[in-house]
C-alpha cells in the first residue's frame, strides 16, 4: 500500500511538471526528479514520461520535429542533453532493462506487421516480444530499452506529427534528426574499434531478434548446425558466418553478444518503423485495397532514411578485413565484425528495397522526388562512404564520385542486383512522364545516369547479371553466346532466390542489357531530343523578340518584357538544362554501348563539381557564380572565388525573397507609381487590416468576392531570406490590398486604349470611364465568386 501511495505521488509530481510553460524548465525539473527518486519508484512513470515527450498516445508530445536550434536554442540544448545516449532518461532506461517490461500498442506498429499478426503469423522481429493475453489478444511486451526506441522511431511516422507539415530545410538545425544522429554516432561509432560498453546489469536482458532472412512462426534455434540450407543470394562462406552469428546472438547473457545488443536493436527498430510501412509481397488480397497500402513517407521521413543509409554504409565499411596468413589457419571474426557483415543483408536490404520500390511507383511527379532518388543513389554507392567522418548533414567527399569502382565491390553489386537493375528500370519508366525541359527533372536524369556511368560499374552489373541468370545468350547486343560452362548450377538459382525475397509473386525479371531494354533506352534518347528541341525553339523565339537600336525603342511590346527572361527559365538556366540533357544522353550511351546521337552538341564538362555530385542540399550554383566550397555553415568562398568576386569576373545570381510588394522596380514598371501605390496600400492594410481579415473569412458571396480582390496571405512556413521586419512579416501572413499591378506599363497602356475606344465610340467622359471600370471590376469579382469556389486559406 505504501508503495502504491508513493507511486501515485511520483505520478502527481510528474503531472505537475508537465504544466510548466517552457520546455527547458520541464527538462530541468524532470532531471531533478529522475535524480532524486529511486529507480523502483520510477518504474511506472516511464510510460507516461515517454508518451508525454514523444506523443505516442493521446498527448501532443513536445514537438521534437519542430524545435530548432536557431529559434529555440535553450529548449534545443536542454532536451538534447536530457535525451542524450548517456543522459538522465536513457540512464534510467538502462537500469530498468533487467526486470521491467511494458506493453506497446499494436495499432502503432507498421500496417504489414499488424496484418501479419492478425493472420496468426509471427514476424521474426517480434519472436520474443509477442504475447497473448485474455481471449487470445496479442500484446507487444518490451523491455525498457526497446520501449524507448519504439517511441523514438514511431515519432517520425506518427500521423499527428506528419500533420504538422514542418519541412526541415536544414536537418542540422532541427532537434529530432539531431537526436537520431547522436544515437547513430554513439551506438554505431565510426572512429572506434568497439561499441560503448553495456551498463552493468544484474540479470540477462532479453535477446535481440535472430538475424534470419526468412520469417516464420517458429523461432526456436537449433543447438547444432542445421541441415543443408536452400540456395541464398550470398556466398556460402558469408552465409555460414551469419548463421553462426544468428545462433550466438540469441544467448544475450554472453559478454560478447551484449556488446552489440543495443546497436542491433536500434537498427532493427529504425528499419521496422521507417522502412516497413508498405510491403512488396502481399499475403492478403484484401490488404492491397486498404488505405495503409497508399502510405507515402514525408520528405522529412526520406531525409532521415537517407541519413540512416549513409551512416550504415560508413559503419559497415569500418569493418576489419579478414587476413588469412595460411590456408591451415582459421580466422576468428569478432562479434562486432560479424554484426557489421550482417547489418545490411539481414536488416536493411529487404525493407529498404520495399521502401524505394513503393516510392518509385507512387511518388508524385514533382521535384521532391529528388530526395528519394538521392536515397537510392546513396545505397548503391557504398564506396563513397569509406573513411568518412560522421557529421549530420555533411556533404560526402567528391573524391569517389568519378574514379573507377574497385573490384572489391563486386559482391555488393551481386548481392543487391535488383537495386541496380529493377529500380533503374522503374526510374526509366518514370522518365517518360517527366517534363525534361525543367531544370530539376533534367538534373535528376543526369544524376542517375552519371552514377551508372562510373568506370567499371556497368561492367560489374553485366557480369553479375550474366552469372545469375540461366539464359545462355546474354550479350549486350543479344548475339554473344557465352556457353553453358559460364553458368554454375548454384549461381543460376541465386537470382531466383533474390527475386523471391525482394519482389512480389508473379514478378518477371527483365534483363538490364536485353533487347527490350535497349529499345526503351533509345526511346529515352528520343524523349531527350524532343525536350532539347523545345528548349531550342524557346531560345530562338526569345532571340527573335530581342531587337536593337530604333527597332527596340519603337517596339512597344518590349516595354513589358523582363530582360534576360525566357518564360520560367533564364538564359543561363536554359543553357544548364541543355548541358544536363546532353551529359545524360552521353552517359546513357556509354552505359549501354550505344552510339551517341547527333543532337548531343554541348561539352559534358560544363558542369561544376558541385552540380556533378549532388543537388540535394540546396539550389544550384550558376555558371557565373564565384568558386565556392560547401562547409558545415553552407557555401563559403574559396580564395579563387574571392579573387573572382573582387575583380568582378563573376557574381552571384541574387534572388529576392521577402515582401512581394517591395521587390526591386522592374524596367516595365513606373517607379513613381510603384512607390505611391505601395504607400497607399500600406496605409489601408495598417488601418483596416482586421476588417479585411473579417471580410475574407466570410463564407458567403461577399467573402468569396473579397478573396478575389485582396492578395492571399503568405504561408507561415514560407522562406524569406531577404531582410524584413516582424511587423511586415505579420502583415504578409494576413489578406492585404496590393495594387502594384497598376504600375505596370502594360496595364497603363491597356487602360489608355480602353478609354480611347470608349471615348471615340460612346463619347464617355473621364468620370464615366471611372465608374465603368468600377463596374467591370465588380462584375469580374461577382462572376469569379460564382464560378470558382474559393480554396484560398485566409487564416
Amino acid at each position: 500500500m505504501a508503495a502504491t501511495v508513493l507511486g501515485n505521488q511520483i505520478l502527481s509530481q510528474f503531472q505537475t511538471l508537465n504544466s510548466l510553460k517552457y520546455l527547458h524548465q520541464k527538462c530541468s525539473e524532470l532531471e531533478k526528479l529522475l535524480k532524486n527518486t529511486s529507480t523502483k519508484d520510477l518504474k511506472n512513470v516511464l510510460p507516461y514520461m515517454l508518451e508525454n515527450i514523444f506523443g505516442c498516445g493521446q498527448g501532443p508530445g513536445w514537438g521534437l520535429d519542430m524545435i530548432s536550434r536557431s529559434s529555440n536554442p535553450q529548449d534545443f540544448d536542454s532536451i538534447r542533453k536530457l535525451l542524450a545516449p548517456e543522459g538522465p532518461v536513457l540512464s534510467l532506461v538502462y537500469t530498468l532493462m533487467t526486470d521491467s517490461f511494458y506493453e506497446f500498442p499494436i495499432i502503432a506498429l507498421p500496417s504489414p506487421t499488424q496484418h501479419l499478426i492478425e493472420d496468426g503469423g509471427l514476424p521474426i522481429f517480434y519472436a520474443n516480444k509477442l504475447q497473448y493475453h485474455n481471449f487470445g489478444r496479442p500484446v507487444i511486451v518490451l523491455n525498457a530499452y526497446e520501449f524507448y526506441l519504439f517511441h523514438l522511431a514511431y515519432h517520425l511516422v506518427n500521423t499527428r506529427v506528419q500533420n504538422h507539415n514542418c519541412n526541415w530545410n536544414n536537418i542540422t538545425d532541427t532537434l529530432y534528426p539531431v537526436l537520431v544522429d547522436d544515437y547513430l554516432n554513439y551506438f554505431l561509432p565510426l572512429n572506434r574499434d568497439s561499441l560503448p560498453k553495456m551498463p552493468i546489469v544484474q540479470a540477462p536482458v532479453r535477446s535481440p531478434v535472430v538475424h534470419s532472412p526468412v520469417a516464420g512462426k517458429s523461432f526456436n534455434i537449433p543447438a547444432s548446425p542445421p541441415s543443408p540450407q536452400r540456395p541464398s543470394l550470398l556466398k556460402s562462406s558469408f552465409v555460414s558466418a551469419q548463421k553462426q552469428h544468428a545462433q550466438t546472438t540469441a544467448v544475450i547473457n554472453q559478454g560478447e553478444t551484449t556488446e552489440t545488443y543495443r546497436s542491433d536493436t536500434l537498427i532493427q527498430v529504425f528499419a521496422e518503423f521507417w522502412l516497413n510501412q508498405n510491403p512488396i509481397s502481399l499475403d492478403r488480397q484484401t490488404f492491397s485495397h486498404t488505405a495503409s497500402e497508399n502510405y507515402m513517407p514525408s520528405t522529412n521521413h526520406v531525409r532521415l532514411v537517407r541519413l540512416l543509409v549513409k551512416h550504415v554504409h560508413s559503419f559497415v565499411n569500418t569493418g576489419t578485413k579478414e587476413v588469412v596468413s595460411s590456408p591451415y589457419q582459421s580466422h576468428i571474426t569478432s562479434t562486432l565484425d560479424e554484426f557489421k557483415k550482417s547489418l545490411i543483408p539481414y536488416i536493411i536490404q529487404k525493407k529498404l528495397y520495399m521502401f524505394l520500390r513503393h516510392g518509385f511507383d507512387r511518388w508524385p511527379l514533382d521535384c521532391s522526388f529528388r530526395l528519394l532518388l538521392e536515397t537510392w543513389l546513396t545505397y548503391i554507392q557504398p564506396w563513397r562512404y569509406v573513411n568518412s567522418r560522421s557529421k549530420l548533414g555533411r556533404r560526402d567527399s567528391d573524391v569517389n564520385d568519378t574514379k573507377t569502382v574497385e573490384e572489391k565491390w563486386f559482391p555488393f553489386v551481386e548481392d543487391n542486383l535488383l537495386f541496380y537493375t529493377v529500380l533503374y528500370q522503374e526510374f526509366t519508366q518514370r522518365v517518360f512522364r517527366m517534363d525534361l525541359t525543367t531544370q530539376f527533372n533534367a538534373c535528376m536524369l543526369y544524376r542517375a545516369n552519371k552514377v551508372y556511368s562510373l568506370p567499371n560499374l556497368s561492367n560489374m552489373m553485366f557480369r553479375a547479371e550474366r552469372d545469375m541468370c540461366q539464359a545462355i545468350q546474354m550479350g549486350r547486343s543479344g548475339g554473344l553466346d557465352l556457353g553453358g560452362s559460364y553458368i554454375s548450377p548454384e549461381a543460376s538459382l541465386s537470382l531466383h532466390t533474390q527475386i523471391s525475397e525482394l519482389e512480389k509473386p508473379g514478378f518477371q525479371y527483365c534483363r538490364m542489357y536485353s533487347e527490350n531494354m535497349i529499345q526503351m533506352i533509345k526511346a529515352i534518347l528520343r524523349h531527350i531530343e524532343v525536350a532539347k528541341q523545345a528548349l531550342s525553339a524557346q531560345e530562338e523565339s526569345f532571340n527573335r523578340s530581342r531587337k536593337s537600336g530604333m527597332a527596340a525603342i519603337l517596339d512597344i511590346s518590349s516595354w513589358f518584357q523582363d530582360e534576360g527572361s525566357m518564360g520560367d527559365l533564364s538564359p543561363s538556366e536554359v543553357k544548364k538544362v541543355h548541358t544536363y540533357l546532353d551529359t545524360a544522353a552521353t552517359n546513357i550511351c556509354y552505359i549501354f554501348e550505344i552510339e551517341v546521337p547527333s543532337f548531343v552538341s554541348r561539352p559534358v564538362s560544363a558542369l561544376s563539381a558541385f552540380e556533378q555530385t549532388s543537388f540535394l542540399e540546396g539550389s544550384f550554383l550558376s555558371d557565373s557564380s564565384p568558386d565556392c566550397a560547401e562547409t558545415e555553415e553552407g557555401f563559403t568562398l574559396t580564395p579563387l572565388g574571392r579573387h573572382q568576386l573582387m575583380n568582378k569576373m563573376r557574381k552571384f545570381d541574387v534572388m529576392y525573397q521577402g515582401d512581394p510588394d517591395l521587390q526591386p522596380i522592374r524596367s516595365f514598371e513606373n517607379a513613381t507609381l510603384v512607390r505611391l501605390l505601395y504607400h497607399f496600400c500600406n496605409f489601408i492594410n495598417t488601418q483596416y487590416g482586421q476588417n479585411i481579415q473579417s471580410l475574407c473569412d466570410r463564407n458567403d458571396l461577399i467573402g468569396r468576392m473579397a478573396q478575389v480582390y485582396f492578395a492571399p496571405p503568405l504561408p507561415k512556413g514560407s522562406k524569406m531570406s531577404s531582410p524584413i521586419s516582424l511587423t511586415q512579416r505579420q502583415t504578409l501572413q494576413t489578406p492585404r490590398l496590393s495594387l502594384r499591378l497598376l504600375a505596370s506599363y502594360r496595364t497603363l497602356v491597356y487602360l489608355g486604349l480602353l478609354y480611347l475606344v470608349l471615348s471615340l465610340w460612346r463619347g464617355i467622359s473621364p468620370v464615366g470611364y471611372l465608374f465603368c471600370l468600377i463596374g467591370l471590376v465588380l462584375l469580374y469579382g461577382f462572376l469569379h465568386a460564382l464560378t470558382h469556389r474559393s480554396s484560398m486559406k485566409m487564416n
